[in-house]
């Protein structure tokens, strides 16, 4: 099972201008070929703005590839072709939701169509697609609050229940895809076509019948929803429906942490027709704040456990990491984790500066590492 790095997954610009700098010199070859890249991230704005659209990055951007290549200084992602692009489209959400908190789900599906539809985001979508030479895309999708964290409001509601429109839901997502497969001229392979755990057969049978195409590759959402008890029937009862098998990709999308991706490993197999992703490398690597008060976290590629990094657990770190790198299964080597591990320390003591923050984007790398280890 396929695992892939999720490039601009979120944080501050001193992270991913680690990221960026790093790049090149220190990403493992297999993620330079499985990077899943959010279409939002580029060109929508956060929910404080005027406006969903980026104006400067929507005129001046129409290759994706290329727009990483510029910010990492790495010319080999041109030739790579198993990137993913996914829509982004829980900042639209959160940009709807920060104008009326109490929104109604039929009042925000409305609305979010309205945005589609103004700003032209499907076809600077395709156009992304056909320029960019992406042969995975996921359709669109409108995210259920209950994920949607920057949103305004309350981040329980289930848009999938609320005021019976769990329809209108899988209508729009049906016509987004729909919008996508025409504008494409036909191009079914190159979609991974979104549908979500928890729809029911009756909702999954609905979607499949508004489609225009048959689906050979799909985008499953929602695996984050369950818990670790209820997510192995999840799967059964979605492929019971669909029979996985019969799919040339199945993508799993933001599936959670580690457990979650073991959980679907154990059930679909070890099959690179299966692949997962989620923020949960990342989002540990940058949790270590400037003054100590929260420690980033290391995770360890035999037992899967995170270690929060300070001064009383950076020697076990390096310990656990000597095994690894005497098994020949970690990316960096043990003189350059010590370097790592201490840059990070140095930036959690109010000593922060471009170093620390390369530190911190190899922390990443080396916790998406062990994450697609656990995964393979």
């Amino acid at each position: 099972m396929n695992y892939y790095f999720v490039y601009s997954s979120g944080g501050g610009a001193g992270d991913w201008g680690g990221v960026d700098r790093v790049f090149r010199q220190s990403m493992p070859e297999y993620f330079k070929n499985h990077i899943l890249l959010k279409f939002g991230d580029i060109f929508f704005n956060h929910r404080s703005s005027t406006s969903i659209i980026k104006p400067k990055m929507w005129r001046e951007i129409s290759d994706a590839k290329a727009w990483i290549i510029g910010n990492t200084n790495d010319d080999s992602i041109r030739a790579y072709e198993d990137m993913i692009l996914d829509v982004g489209t829980t900042k639209i959400v959160s940009y709807i939701t920060s104008d009326d908190a109490d929104i109604s789900a039929r009042q925000l599906i409305a609305r979010f169509d309205r945005i589609l539809e103004d700003e032209g985001v499907l076809d600077k979508f395709c156009d992304i697609i056909e320029t960019s030479g992406i042969n995975n895309a996921v359709t669109f999708d409108i995210p259920n609050l209950f994920k949607v964290r920057s949103q305004i409001g309350s981040v329980s509601r289930d848009l999938f229940t609320e005021g019976n429109c769990k329809d209108d839901l899988i209508d729009a997502c049906a016509r987004y895809a729909n919008y996508i497969y025409h504008k494409l001229h036909g191009q079914e392979e190159k979609l991974l076509t979104i549908v979500n755990l928890c729809w029911s057969k009756a909702d999954v049978n609905n979607y499949l019948d508004k489609l225009d195409y048959t689906p050979s590759k799909l985008g499953v959402g929602g695996a984050a929803f369950y818990s670790y008890d209820n997510m192995g029937a999840a799967l059964q009862q979605m492929d019971s429906v669909l029979d996985f098998s019969h799919y040339d990709r199945v993508h799993f999308l933001g599936c959670g942490g580690m457990r979650r991706s073991a959980i679907i490993k154990e059930y679909v197999g070890n099959s690179n027709t299966f692949s997962v992703d989620n923020t949960t490398p990342y989002n540990r690597g940058i949790d270590g704040s400037t003054d100590g008060r929260t420690q980033s976290g290391y995770f360890d590629y035999v037992s899967g456990e995170m270690i929060r990094i300070s001064p009383l657990t950076k020697n076990e770190i390096l310990r656990l990491h000597r095994i690894s790198v005497e098994r020949g299964i970690a990316h960096f080597g043990l003189e350059e984790m010590e370097e790592i591990i201490s840059g990070v320390l140095q930036h959690q003591s109010k000593l922060s500066n471009q170093y620390t923050y390369e530190c911190r984007a190899k922390l990443i790398i080396h916790n998406f590492h062990v994450f697609k280890y656990k995964a393979e």
